[in-house]
């Protein structure tokens, strides 16, 4: 079986959409002959890249090495639907979430039109699932695959060193967020909601968030209001060797998603990473972050924009060192056997031979 792989979003960009598409494409390649077409620099480049992502492709297909064309999220579904009815192909489409959602007019009235005619969707969550079936897709083309992680965990200097490094305090107390710095990650509502409570009672708590986005002024303002400069370090996009190390130094990683008409946490996949590190995690328990996580196994869900439940449980934790290791030692293991590369490829393959096999 040899497969035509497209995706927008790969290394060297950075971001959840670009290391699945590079780990998927690595197990995949790893069991079946597959072929990369990628682009992995600037979005903004996108109305130049995508007729040369195309025409790579329609080389690719030319050559005749081709059984099945896989598109890596949404956007290429206009993409995936030429190729596949050019070439008679089955194509199969991933969605993540925002790629089915995109509240523009114009683009609802294509993406969910194309995606309803791919051979198989497949979503990362049930989130993903329930939006496109929502926009009229079968619901016996949907299959959910969640989202795998790799473990990153390496051994690491002493805390001391690590804070240092940072340049942070020897009795500092952590909290971490890691992700684009969107409305949806709730990064300015617990600013502005949570983080002042708990620094009544924990005045050497110090929030990491690691990422960017246009959101960065509204958490900078929220920083500003309640005067919090010395507890929040926005530290921007990071290398990967840095951002292991603030896995290794922090006490507790938080996703503090909220509503937000239009956009969805598709899945969650830093949570995943961050239980890799042995990090306790607390989470709101909405859309794709309910794959992610099963409650009190590999974190604590709470209800969105709770905010004294989100205090309650890192109290907790920052009071309870021990509990809070115990926890996270628990919640790394579940994660490793739960959301492995090896065992879920498996269900990719498994869903190319039946799309394959429906096709011929």
């Amino acid at each position: 079986m040899r497969i035509l792989f497209i995706s927008r979003k790969f290394p060297p960009s950075t971001g959840g959409m670009e290391l699945l598409a590079y780990e998927l494409y690595t197990a995949l390649s790893a069991r079946l002959k597959t072929r990369l077409v990628k682009w992995g620099g600037s979005n903004a480049l996108l109305p130049v890249v995508m007729p040369w992502l195309a025409l790579r492709a329609f080389g690719a297909l030319l050559l005749g090495h081709v059984d099945i064309i896989h598109t890596q999220d949404g956007l290429l579904s206009p993409l995936g639907f030429v190729l596949a009815r050019l070439f008679r192909k089955p194509w199969v489409v991933i969605i993540h979430g925002l790629d089915i959602t995109y509240p523009r007019r114009f683009y609802q009235a294509v993406v969910p039109t194309l995606v309803r005619r791919a051979d198989a969707v497949i979503c990362i969550s049930q989130a993903a699932a329930d939006a496109c079936l929502q926009r009229g897709v079968e619901r016996a083309k949907i299959t959910i695959i969640p989202l795998a992680v790799v473990d990153q965990w390496q051994p690491a200097a002493e805390r001391s060193i690590l804070l240092k490094q940072l340049g942070l305090p020897n009795d500092a107390q952590l909290l971490l967020t890691v992700g684009r710095l969107v409305e949806r990650k709730g990064v300015a509502w617990f600013v502005d909601t949570v983080l002042p409570q708990l620094i009544e009672t924990h005045p050497q708590l110090i929030y990491l968030v690691v990422g960017e986005g246009d959101e960065r002024p509204a958490i900078e303002a929220a920083v500003a209001r309640h005067q919090l400069a010395d507890h929040v370090r926005l530290l921007g996009r990071i290398s990967d060797d840095r951002r292991s190390a603030v896995y290794q130094a922090a006490n507790i990683f938080v996703m503090p998603n909220i509503e937000v008409p239009g956009d969805i946490e598709g899945f969650g996949l830093v949570l995943l990473e961050a239980t890799t590190f042995s990090l306790p995690t607390v989470a709101a328990g909405i859309q794709g972050v309910r794959d992610a996580v099963t409650d009190g196994r590999n974190g604590v869900l709470v209800e969105t924009q709770d905010a004294a439940a989100f205090q309650k449980q890192i109290t907790q934790w920052l009071d309870d060192p021990a509990a809070a290791q115990a926890f996270g030692a628990q919640a790394r293991q579940y994660t490793l056997a739960t959301f492995r590369w090896e065992k879920l490829v498996e269900r990719y393959i498994e869903l190319y031979q039946k799309v394959l096999g429906k096709h011929k």
